[in-house]
């Protein structure tokens, strides 16, 4: 089997695309034939991309490929300005790589995740003649009614996405969504998110959490969310299969390069990566003295209940101190 994974990067960023492709690789090389990683250059270094590329030699069966898109980002201009990073657009830009590669189906990843289990199944997975697959979003019904999308379609975390390739293609998606982003009357909150859960909307297969493990909780957050979260779909089962079994962590919203404000879960799927990738001699940072000290409270009070010694050894049974 070849695995063909998409990833978007620019040198702000590539930190997080250097330990996230290294999770990749650590636990998809073992259970495929060929592992490829397309790479949307948004403006990376030569030194960084030569970096990228001697990690990835590590591994026998790994490519990484390059694709430099800074050009074809200048297509698309918000009509309403927003704060976001021009490289979250990078991956609407599938089309370059598809008219040099025959994929029939691809995975894109954000760089700010990693992945902790392999996942060939996702190359397999049926997705009933939809385009793509996703995990729902914990902001779906906000964000569905703020964009006047029916409330029976899903409306899913863009970090994860299982492209079926053809289907992309056939639907034009690529040209429409940037269309939707260029055109929208109204401010955008996640303008690529958006945009796929909008003009894809009757296109989406809904995938288990722990294919996209969002949520910053530990054990004991379960059954609030199931109460509280109206946004929230999926069941206990599933939500403590994803915090203890999870294929997928993913930081949206928190800096796993901080000390600050990860959850025991996550800090301890960080530490392993960065412990292995070529990364490791970036130094992580503090972040606001206030966020630190309200984490390190949380985490001392979860260690004296036991709550991180338990999910250190569900989570982690080949986890190495």
């Amino acid at each position: 089997m070849i695995a063909d994974f998409l990833f978007v990067s620019n040198d702000k960023y590539v930190k997080y695309l250097g330990i996230c492709t290294y999770s990749v690789m650590h636990n998809m090389c073992p259970v495929v034939d060929k592992l490829r990683l397309f790479i949307m250059d948004c403006g990376i270094s030569e030194e960084n991309i030569s970096r990228l590329k001697k990690q990835a030699s590590k591994f026998r069966n790994a490519e990484i490929i390059f694709f430099n898109i800074e050009k074809k980002l200048s297509e698309i201009v918000p009509k309403v300005p927003n704060n976001w990073n021009r490289a979250i657009y990078g991956r609407l830009f599938l089309t370059e790589i598809l008219r040099e590669y025959d994929i029939k189906r691809i995975i894109y990843l954000d760089c700010d995740l990693l992945m902790d289990r392999p996942i060939p199944e996702l190359f397999t997975l049926p997705l009933d003649g939809k385009c793509i697959g996703g995990v729902s979003d914990g902001e779906s019904f906000q964000r569905k009614t703020a964009l006047g999308i029916d409330l029976a379609y899903p409306y899913i975390n863009s970090g994860v996405l299982v492209i079926d390739t053809e289907r992309w293609v056939s639907l034009d998606a690529s040209e429409k969504i940037i269309d939707y982003i260029n055109s929208f009357p109204e401010k955008l909150v996640y303008p690529d998110q958006d945009a796929i859960n909008f003009i894809l909307r009757d296109e989406i297969k809904l995938l288990e959490p722990r294919y996209n493990m969002l949520l910053m909780i530990c054990e004991r957050d379960i059954p609030k969310i199931l109460k509280y979260s109206k946004d929230y779909i999926y069941n206990e089962e599933q939500t403590r299969s994803a915090l203890y079994h999870g294929c997928i962590y993913h930081y949206a919203g928190h800096n796993m390069w901080s000390w600050s404000g990860i959850t025991p879960a996550h800090e301890i799927i960080f530490r392993k990566y960065h412990r292995l990738c070529d990364w490791r001699g970036e130094k992580r940072t503090v972040g606001k003295l206030r966020d630190f000290i309200i984490w390190s409270m949380v985490l001392f009070k979860r260690l004296l209940i036991g709550e991180l010694r338990l999910t250190r050894k569900k989570m982690n049974e080949d986890f190495t101190a």
